[in-house]
């Protein structure tokens, strides 16, 4: 997707008066009608005293933060997700071949009707709108779009047309269908039966999957004979297209309102407003990777990141003043299935518990257990390729140099970062400043584990080191290069080049980079390497080609007790093995990875190595990439 659209075409979906007005839509859905299916709920009818509900005051996390996170444990297998329903909360459940619906309500969170489905529904479902007086989704197996009151009483169903293509979608008045047929998109008034065309258009597979902004914008998704897809977004009134874009483009709307999110390199642009604005703002959260959630009030959001394998953090955002206003990290290894936020302004979140229970917690985010003081605003305008924030670079570009001169090396980022290129490989231009904060803190970081004088002494074999940091790094079969890479090493004349593809694999593709430039001094000061080839299993070649060694099967090579390899790329060449095992010995959470005894020759040699190439010999100090030996390298004057 042009990434110009938001700010060029962007204002012209959401400004334009045809779109942006409302739909006055006259009629009521299915009046008249006879049922002629048969029910597919059963319902269970709300006590006049409410029952035990499924509050748990024992659970461990309750039990640590009282009433600001309550815990509702569910018994349900197989919990998909949920959706607010007013104060109310959905619950869907067995969501293959069949789904449980269950509506909780009240402050214990009591079972106050329930509704089985013969077919699969998850609360992603397109067709799927919920509002505080019921709901109403598609049923693929019966072909029709069913209703159910705010009890899951099945009050009506509408039987789809014959010409349906993919699913269509009811209206949050339920007085139009919307649907693809395979010559276009059609709007059917339920009451007087008219079936309007929105817009021709002939596409191997093509759906609706959102109805936004009073109505009027219709969002779509269909996909070539290749397979190639697209995100189309169409007037309701006239057809007319207002976005086209092969990017994955979220969208939820509430009368006016609007949140979009799609990808942006190794991060999420998260944009927000109000129909007929100038322009959308834009909510950078603090943290970059996870998952977000819009909620139900259009006010406030909440992020989900990991913080390490046993803790998660939630951050809520106000999206009024852009400050973030409570924060909990919490002792869990899985992200939120969902977030909701209930009409009298709870805020749930569903997760699967660390003994794989599916539970409910009510956060309260007000509490002082959550508070945190950042003054930090973090929301403002967007920002494309074509119209970065200078400002903000600018900046970025002072703190690598920093980073460089503290280190003998150069960090180049932006446009610098691509003026050198190999031939072999492509360059996506990384411009997004918040993305660049989190790689220079990291790099910053990462460097800091080389002992003093390490790096430069690798570097003096080279005229110099360049570190780049960009958004993507492609390559191609007709050069023999993989077709993604996180980070590659290259020579330009006497300079070296490491470039990094900014996300979460850059720590590692930074640690196997840089040691294919240590590797050059230990080659040349040290013989520990030499007899490499002999930790390798009998009979065993390497590749010495990429494009091999991608149809390469190396199980054999990497059962767990025998395992001679970190993975099947490093049978590719010799430097790749050892750089492989230097990217892991650097990193967390391999110590069963070098439990195999060949992996732990094999560390133990690369160790010896860099000692007695960099002189450390004699060193007393543990360095980081000796930490999964057995048997400590330190000397210890004996």
């Amino acid at each position: 997707m042009n990434s110009r659209w938001m700010i060029a075409q962007g204002r012209t979906v959401l400004t334009a008066g045809a779109v942006l007005a409302v739909l006055l839509l006259a009629g009521c859905s299915g009046k008249g009608e006879e049922t002629t299916f048969p029910t597919q709920t059963e319902a269970v009818p709300v006590e006049a005293a409410p029952p035990a509900g499924l509050h748990d005051p024992d659970d461990p996390v309750e039990v640590r933060y009282g009433d600001a996170l309550r815990a509702y444990p569910l018994s349900a297998p197989n919990v998909a997700g949920m959706k607010a329903m007013g104060s109310d909360l959905l619950v869907f459940s067995d969501t293959e071949a069949s789904t449980r619906i269950t509506r909780l309500s009240g402050e214990e969170l009591y079972i106050a009707a329930t509704a089985r489905l013969d077919f699969g529904l998850t609360p992603d479902n397109p067709s799927l709108q919920v509002t505080e007086s019921g709901l109403s989704y598609f049923d693929p197996v019966n072909r029709q779009t069913v209703v159910l009151d705010a009890s899951l009483r099945e009050i009506t169903h509408i039987p789809v047309p014959e010409d349906l293509e993919g699913t269509p979608l009811l209206s949050r008045d339920r007085e139009t269908l919307y649907y693809c047929t395979k010559a276009g998109v059609r709007a059917w008034n339920l009451e007087t039966g008219i079936r309007r065309v929105i817009k021709e258009a002939g596409f191997a597979q093509q759906s609706v999957t959102g109805l936004h902004l009073n109505d009027t914008v219709l969002q779509c998704r269909v996909a070539d004979n290749e397979g190639n897809a697209s995100t189309l977004l169409l007037s309701t009134e006239n057809g007319r297209i207002l976005y086209e874009g092969t990017q994955e483009l979220t969208m939820q709307s509430q009368g006016d309102s609007y949140f979009l999110s799609f990808p942006t390199g190794c991060t999420r642009a998260l944009l927000f407003g109000q129909a007929g604005e100038e322009a959308p703002l834009a909510l950078t959260p603090a943290e970059l990777s996870g998952e977000d959630f819009l909620l139900e009030t259009f006010a406030d959001a909440v992020t989900a990141s990991v913080v390490s394998d046993t803790e998660i953090k939630l951050d809520y955002y106000d999206l009024e003043t852009g400050r973030r206003r409570c924060s909990a990290t919490l002792p869990f290894s899985g992200l939120p299935l969902t977030v909701e936020e209930s009409a009298d302004g709870w805020v749930y979140f569903l997760l699967y518990n660390n003994d794989g229970r599916p539970v409910i917690y009510r956060w309260d985010t007000a509490a002082l257990e959550f508070a945190v003081s950042d003054t930090e605003v973090y929301t403002g305008p967007y920002y494309s390729d074509q119209e970065p924030d200078y400002h903000g670079l600018v900046w970025c570009e002072y703190y690598a140099r920093t980073i460089g001169d503290t280190c003998g090396i150069e960090v180049l980022l932006w446009e610098d970062a691509n003026l050198v290129q190999p031939w072999d490989y492509n360059f996506e231009t990384e411009y997004l400043v918040p993305v660049f904060k989190r790689e220079l803190d990291w790099l910053n970081e990462r460097l800091a584990n080389f002992p003093e004088g390490m790096l430069e002494a690798a570097i003096s074999h080279f005229s110099s080191l360049k570190i780049c940091l960009v958004r993507e790094i492609i390559g191609s079969a007709e050069s023999g290069s993989v077709s993604r890479a996180n980070g590659i090493q290259f020579m330009n004349g006497t300079d070296a080049y490491i470039v990094l593809a900014a996300g979460d694999t850059s720590e590692k593709a930074l640690y196997h980079e840089l040691y294919h430039v240590m590797e050059t001094h230990i080659l040349g000061n040290s013989i520990a390497l030499d007899q490499w080839a002999k930790l390798n299993p009998v009979g065993f070649e390497y590749d010495y080609d990429y494009l091999a060694n991608a149809q390469r099967d190396g199980s054999e090579f990497l059962q767990p007790d025998t395992r001679s390899f970190v993975d099947t790329y490093s049978m590719s060449y010799p430097k790749e093995d050892r750089a492989r095992i230097f990217e892991y010995a650097m990193t967390a959470g391999n110590d069963s990875l070098f439990a195999a005894s060949p992996l732990q020759y094999k560390l133990k040699m690369l160790c010896q190595g860099i000692r007695e190439a960099f002189g450390l010999k004699k060193s007393t100090e543990n360095f980081p990439w000796e930490q999964y030996l057995n048997q400590p390298m330190a000397y210890t004057g004996k």
